[in-house]
């Protein structure tokens, strides 16, 4: 078995349940978990640059607080995503449970442009976030070969078994609306963070 096969394996019992609460599992998993990247890639990006001046008038050791806490609330709310995917939205719309990995690795490969301006950037820091992007676009590559369960979940709108009834053309708005809720909450994340970093 490739190692893609045991990454990204099916469920072996999907609870289709009712389609609100499919909903609400899909938005608010993707939801926390554009938040949790975001909140991640800016709070490292704080650190990277605590001693340049990112945090405005506030002191560094303050800074440094507010970028642990912030990469730590990043990092919990990621396992927060995942676990509120599985409880709730069960398999319903994109299966967050896939797209973790790519995602936090995606928040380790923006963090070093997330610095302050002018910051010293070490280039370890540099080479690890160019493998953190590679590894992103490869482990993304690899979930979107899974096929509509990537993007579509295996429960359709209407609540039934996508294994046992094909997804309809109206089902397509699930990876949409997944992507838009992880966007906004990531925007909304990172401008938290900025405030964190601002006297």
């Amino acid at each position: 078995m490739r190692w893609s096969d045991r990454l990204f394996t099916r469920p072996p019992l999907i609870v289709a349940g009712q389609p609100a609460t499919g909903w609400v599992g899909m938005l608010t998993s993707w939801a926390t978990a554009g938040y949790g990247a975001a909140s991640a890639s800016s709070a490292t990006g704080m650190l990277l640059s605590a001693d340049e001046g990112a945090c405005g008038s506030l002191s560094t050791a303050v800074c440094q607080v507010a970028g642990w806490g912030g990469l730590l609330m990043g990092v919990v709310l990621l396992a927060v995503a995942a676990l509120v995917g599985l409880t709730v939205a069960r398999g319903f719309g994109p299966p967050i449970t896939w797209w973790m990995l790519p995602l936090m690795l995606g928040a380790l490969a923006l963090a070093p442009f997330r610095a302050a301006a002018g910051a010293s950037v070490p280039w370890l820091w540099l080479l690890l976030a160019v493998v953190s992007a590679l590894l992103a676009l490869s482990l993304a590559a690899a979930a979107v070969r899974r096929g509509r369960a990537a993007l579509y979940g295996w429960i359709r709108l209407d609540g039934l078994d996508a294994r046992e009834a094909a997804h309809r053309p109206i089902d397509r708005i699930l990876a949409p609306a997944a992507l838009a809720a992880a966007v906004t909450a990531g925007l909304f994340g990172a401008h938290v963070i900025r405030l964190l970093s601002e006297a």
